[in-house]
């Protein structure tokens, strides 16, 4: 958090440390397992499954990057609902957020693996307008790039869909998610054997951008309607929709499984995040004790735990000496992700955040235009909230209800 001029934002501050956490843990637990016993790995036989909803949560972790596009989609979204954005400041703004740390890990794992440079990989690199897959560009190093990839894209966009959002209201971008599913379909049906559903709709934008849409009609929902009754009771709905099904997911060995409902996967994980987010942000609202700012400062070095914390993965996974034996593979996997992959990440992170992220998030400026009546926006009263520097809402006016 910037400060205590932006307490409502301390649920999504929460989830962003949640998502990273998640996948940092997600990430120890399948890469160490499998250095402690071979015989476990990525095929569909050899795939962590658990008959526990808790543990899939886990096995299953990679949903946390679903959380990550929801989210994007939602905070722009209830920053800048109603507004015009001016298209230059507000790029110069995501490249003062993401370059960075990004080019400085770039350069890190280049130089780190210097005989295996690729001019035209690295151009491709530099300016990241096409998903990598993993550990692609400097090893390690960028095994992270391809997300970044992804949501360089949904912004090089999220100007134009606002204007959609603002001026059609929110069946513009439903329209828009089922196109995408229609023809991610379409792509299975012309090539089931051959498809690569990975890298259709995990690794690109055609799978991940209806998670952004969602976020943002899940922001359209929190701005424009106010907080009901039965948040708590939405909260826990999303949160079991989650767990079932990222159950159903590991049953059925989802991700090492290139299967039709994969195309539409995306949209069932990512409304039930969408959920959850709404959901958490109406019940938590201004809510700042002392653990919650502890757990919000964790969020918001979110970026620097994500991009980082695979190469801690990767050297604790080949140095047995730092492994916590506890019970099975399984078990001391996930033991040492707690013990020493997550303290040493987190401890790594406030230093970037501090030496390379935060002076140039100083940086940033204003993109959002005077406010202009949005012709397709909802006529029911609902809170509504200014837009920040960086599309982030300030504090909202006195009485506004629902906070």
């Amino acid at each position: 958090m910037r400060g205590s001029n932006r307490p409502y934002l301390y649920p999504v501050d929460h989830l962003r440390a949640f998502a990273a956490v998640l996948v940092l843990l997600y990430h120890s637990t399948q890469l160490v397992s499998q250095a402690i016993d071979p015989a476990l790995g990525w095929a569909p036989d050899r795939w962590l499954h658990s008959s526990n909803p808790a543990a899939t949560l886990l096995f299953e972790g990679h949903t946390g990057v679903a959380l990550f596009m929801v989210l994007s989609g939602f905070i722009f979204t209830i920053g800048t609902l109603g507004k015009d954005i001016a298209y230059g400041p507000f790029l110069r703004n995501r490249v003062l957020r993401i370059y960075p740390l990004y080019l400085v890990l770039l350069f890190v794992g280049l130089t780190a693996a210097s005989q295996q440079f690729d001019l035209m990989l690295f151009l491709r690199a530099l300016l990241p307008l096409s998903s990598f897959g993993p550990v692609a560009v400097g090893g390690v190093w960028g095994a992270m790039f391809w997300a970044v990839a992804v949501e360089l894209q949904f912004y090089l966009l999220f100007p134009f869909l606002l204007h959609l959002l603002n001026r059609h209201g929110p069946g513009a971008l439903v329209r828009l998610v089922l196109a995408m599913v229609a023809l991610r379909g379409l792509a299975w049906a012309l090539a089931p054997e051959t498809l690569d559903v990975n890298g259709m709709t995990y690794y690109s934008i055609v799978g991940r951008i209806d998670q952004f849409l969602l976020g943002m009609l899940a922001g359209w929902v929190f701005v424009r309607r106010a907080r009901p009754r039965s948040a708590p009771l939405l909260l826990v709905g999303g949160s079991l929709a989650v767990l079932a099904l990222l159950w159903v997911f590991n049953q059925l060995s989802g991700y090492s499984r290139p299967t039709w409902w994969r195309m539409v996967w995306v949209d069932a994980e990512g409304a039930a995040w969408a959920v959850v987010i709404v959901a958490l942000t109406w019940v938590v609202g201004s809510h700042a004790g002392r653990v919650s700012r502890a757990v919000a400062a964790v969020g918001e070095r979110s970026y620097s735990i994500y991009l980082l914390h695979f190469v801690l993965v990767s050297l604790v996974a080949t140095h047995d000496a730092l492994w916590v034996r506890i019970g099975g593979p399984v078990t001391s996997a996930l033991a040492t992700g707690l013990v020493v992959v997550l303290p040493l990440t987190v401890l790594l992170s406030w230093l970037t955040y501090a030496a390379i992220e935060r002076p140039f998030l100083r940086m940033r400026g204003t993109y959002v235009r005077d406010a202009r009546p949005a012709v397709a926006a909802d006529p029911a009263p609902g809170p509504r909230s200014e837009p920040a520097s960086d599309a982030a809402p300030v504090e909202p006016r006195a009485g506004v209800p629902g906070r």
